[in-house]
């Protein structure tokens, strides 16, 4: 813990990982709204969907590996904090997909048909539960509820939450039995592409336990990182497909080597920005709380966007007879995604309370609030009782995702603000 008291993620780089998470998100969003509101609209980066997952997974194997040492250093904190994070947001999309799928499908059952190719099946309880588990990618499963096709990776992603809980938080002598058991569970396709989330790992142990690099090295690695990223997209775009597919062993070794390749650009240039960041003025004091509150329903808008695509287009179909139209709506559904955002993600404090009150024992904990984000002066070494501390620990914790101001108005130092994974 030397290494993170000697440098902590400053604000800088805080909102710049919050500005990368959004504008992931967002990518997203208009590459499907693309296909089925506007597609006779082609602006912008409109078909880089695939890589912007791969960017959420090396900016999550970043942030997690960053607050499970930081602020998340107890298990049971650590499983409070990623099911508050995750289930609201999940079971909220689940919600939204099986009303927009019954809407739309009322309105004009032709269009769900039409769309029929991987974007739509229809909804099943085999698909709610898997859903539900996530459990809809272990192996070569690749389990769709509806519309909800960018579900798929949840079921990378809370994986890879459960690897991290295993390597961190089990006991020494169960760690490489539980380690192996659960790699055999996950399956091939889900390790294929950890070394996605590993990247954000040693990311941020490169971040946080050296110096910074020089500007010039900075520099270079930003631009090698972009020159390596649209070389991919150049070159091997149209060699690829999307991770969920295993199609054959040829296909996979080629998925395998181009989205491992954009998470290794990623990473450069986080490094490199990180470098930069760390060196600079305050760059976000204005923008810092929009960019900030937009990020914060990043997830939301990854999720259920699509169920509401699909179920606007289908009230225009044909959409290319109604373009503006069909923009008004994009942008209807694009302010409806951070409205459902309110209702979930952005109540994490809420739902951690009432995991808490829901599973006692989850509030035994021995983890005192370290001292680099406890609030209103409290010692580190203080204990409270332990439902109490916990919640503690959960608010502060969420104090310094959110990149909130503490109560004492301190500018000495950089504090820990790191966005949610």
């Amino acid at each position: 813990m030397g290494a993170i008291e000697g440098r902590k993620i400053d604000s800088n780089l805080s909102i710049y990982l919050d500005l990368l998470r959004l504008g992931a998100a967002v990518v997203v969003f208009l590459s499907h709204a693309h296909v089925f509101l506007l597609p006779s609209i082609k602006i912008g980066p409109l078909g880089w969907g695939r890589e912007a997952v791969a960017v959420f997974f090396v900016l999550s194997g970043f942030v997690i590996s960053y607050v499970g040492r930081v602020s998340e250093r107890e298990w049971r904190i650590y499983l409070v904090a990623r099911l508050a994070r995750i289930m609201p947001v999940a079971l909220l999309a689940i919600a939204v997909i099986f009303a927009a799928d019954s809407i739309g499908m009322r309105a004009n059952a032709f269009y769900y048909d039409f769309i029929n190719t991987g974007f739509f099946t229809p909804v099943s309880v085999e698909a709610a539960l898997a859903y539900i588990t996530f459990t809809n990618q272990l192996w070569f499963a690749h389990a769709v509820f509806g519309s909800g096709e960018p579900y798929w990776s949840l079921g990378f992603e809370v994986q890879y939450y459960l690897f991290f809980g295993l390597f961190a938080f089990s006991p020494r002598r169960a760690k490489i039995p539980l380690l192996c058991l659960w790699a055999a569970v996950a399956g091939p396709k889900i390790l294929m592409y950890m070394p996605l989330w590993l990247m954000g790992w040693l990311t941020m142990k490169c971040v946080i336990e050296r110096p910074p690099f020089e500007r010039r090295i900075s520099i270079a690695m930003i631009i090698a990182s972009l020159v390596l990223f649209f070389s991919l997209k150049l070159f091997f775009d149209r060699a690829a497909t999307n991770m969920y597919e295993t199609w054959s062993a040829s296909q996979e070794a080629i998925n395998f080597v181009y989205f491992n390749l954009i998470g290794v650009a990623v990473a450069l240039h986080l490094i490199g920005a990180a470098s930069l960041l760390y060196r600079a003025r305050p760059l976000f004091e204005k923008t810092g709380p929009a960019i900030r509150w937009m990020a914060g329903g990043s997830f939301t808008l990854y999720l259920v966007h699509q169920p509401l695509i699909l179920m606007f287009a289908s009230f225009l179909h044909p959409v290319e007879e109604h373009v503006p139209m069909a923009a008004a709506l994009l942008v209807a559904c694009f302010t409806l995604c951070f409205l459902l955002a309110e209702v979930a993600e952005r109540r994490k404090k809420l739902f951690a309370k009432l995991i808490v009150s829901l599973l006692p024992a989850l509030s035994r904990t021995d983890q005192k609030v370290p001292a680099n984000i406890a609030a209103d002066g409290a010692p580190s070494d203080d204990t409270a009782p332990a439902t109490a501390q916990l919640i503690r620990v959960l608010e502060e914790m969420q104090n310094a995702l959110d990149g909130e101001k503490k109560a004492d108005g301190s500018h000495e130092a950089p504090r820990d603000r790191v966005s949610r994974a």
